[in-house]
């Protein structure tokens, strides 16, 4: 029984193929390609592609390789689209995409139509005149930095020295004018405004005397109080060019630049009085000071201006001032210590480099028609930096040359004073008015 089964396997094996094997292979490498015929325990017949018939051995038999029988199938048949049906797709795709370009289309064309409304009702061509009047601060620099120059005598030397104590920034009624010609893009503005204050002059005056004849001499001290008054004014005048770089009928934003001028001038009458010293001086004195200042220069910034609620309107500036200019003071003393009285003049001369800022926000309603009220705030605020100065002075009409004086009076604004004060020029104040458009 055992040596049947390793006969009965390769029967069995061959048994379960089907008779279309393609490949037989044989030990010694050769192979052999057909159809096989029929087998027995001992060889196979095979019959080859050129149509002989050859019969192999098994014990010659390494490896017989069956090929998978073909099972005949039907030829795939792709279902016929009927030609009316495979019409009927292409012009519905068709018809798709018309209509998705013709959506894309419409949308631009919309989005133009509505940047050409934008535009159409941004388009401006008038002519506005503003008038506002209110009240707000202002300080001039000559003020604090003539108190300035009286501490720098102080600790400097002997001679007169002065301490205000009323503030440097002065109370004052303003009024404010505009001329505004707006035509699409483009802004032209003319504007000025004028700050008027009264001044009450407060505090105390050092004095300090000195000298004698012959071997002799004598020397004295005295405190006198500081009363008087006072006139400040503050103008300034603005001309700026405005451009809108994308225009719009509800939020107008503009790049501004332009030409500013400002001029300051304070009248004071000051009076020194104080008791008769010991050595039987009379302090008592009179100062009349007339102080200017002119500066020019441009300023460039942006504006806005925000229209909501069909009425009410939202303007605003925000500007870099650049500036320079000449400031002079004349102080002309009259002394009662004698009979006629004694006559001394001082005076300062400087140029000064300002920059700063100034801000502008304007809120307006319109009442009927063109016309309309505004309600403004303003603030400009310079910082001076002394450039060059000099002092001179004039003693009962004589002159003074003694070197070191004139070396001083030439080069010690420059030294000294920048030291001991930083000098502002101050403009603020809150508006009222009313606008009046005429459109073209």
């Amino acid at each position: 029984m055992k040596k049947i089964v390793p006969l009965l396997f390769p029967i069995f094996l061959f048994a379960n193929l089907s008779l279309h094997s393609e490949t037989i292979q044989l030990k010694s490498g050769e192979k052999w390609e057909g159809t096989i015929l029929a087998q027995d325990k001992d060889s196979v017949t095979i019959k080859l592609a050129d149509g002989n018939t050859k019969v192999l051995s098994k014990s010659l038999i390494r490896k017989v390789s069956f090929a998978k029988k073909s099972e005949p199938s039907s030829p795939k048949i792709e279902p016929q689209v009927p030609e009316k049906d495979k019409k009927n797709k292409e012009e519905k795709e068709l018809a798709e995409k018309q209509k998705q370009e013709e959506e894309n289309l419409k949308a631009k064309e919309d989005k133009q139509k509505k940047r050409e409304e934008q535009l159409s009702n941004a388009k401006r061509h008038y002519l506005e005149g503003s008038f506002g009047i209110g009240s707000g601060e202002s300080q001039s620099e000559l003020r604090p930095f003539f108190q300035t120059i009286q501490v720098a005598g102080v600790l400097f030397g002997g001679g007169q020295a002065e301490m205000l104590s009323t503030p440097y920034k002065t109370k004052n009624h303003n009024a404010t004018g505009r001329l505004l010609y707006s035509w699409n893009r483009f802004t032209f503005e003319f504007r000025g405004t004028e700050a008027k204050g009264n001044l009450d002059v407060g505090g105390f005056q050092t004095l300090s005397y000195g000298g004698g004849g012959g071997s002799s001499s004598s020397s004295d001290n005295t405190a006198n109080v500081l009363l008087g008054n006072g006139e400040t004014k503050f103008q300034k005048v603005s001309s700026r060019v405005g451009f809108t770089p994308y225009p719009h009928p509800v939020l107008d934003l503009q790049i501004l630049g332009g030409v500013e001028r400002i001029w300051t001038k304070t009248n004071l009458e000051v009076d020194s009085l104080g008791g008769i010293t010991a050595t039987g001086i009379n302090p008592n004195r009179v100062s009349y000071r007339d102080t200017s200042n002119s500066l020019k220069g441009y300023s460039f910034g942006f504006g806005f201006e925000w229209k909501f609620l069909e009425r009410f309107t939202l303007q605003g500036q925000i500007l870099h001032l650049d500036m320079q200019g000449p400031s002079s003071l004349r102080s002309n003393e009259f002394r009662l210590d004698s009979s006629p009285f004694r006559y001394s003049q001082f005076g300062l001369d400087y140029q000064w480099k300002s920059t700063g800022t100034e801000v502008n926000v304007k809120f307006s309603s319109k009442i009927k028609g063109d016309f309309s009220l505004f309600v403004e705030a303003s603030n400009i605020t310079l910082n001076n930096k002394l450039q060059s100065g000099y002092i001179t002075e004039n003693e009962g009409g004589g002159g003074n040359s003694d070197p070191s004086d004139i070396f001083l009076k030439v080069y010690g604004p420059q030294i000294l004073i920048p030291i001991l004060y930083d000098s502002k020029t101050i403009l603020s104040y809150v508006q009222v008015g009313a606008n009046y458009r005429f459109n073209f």
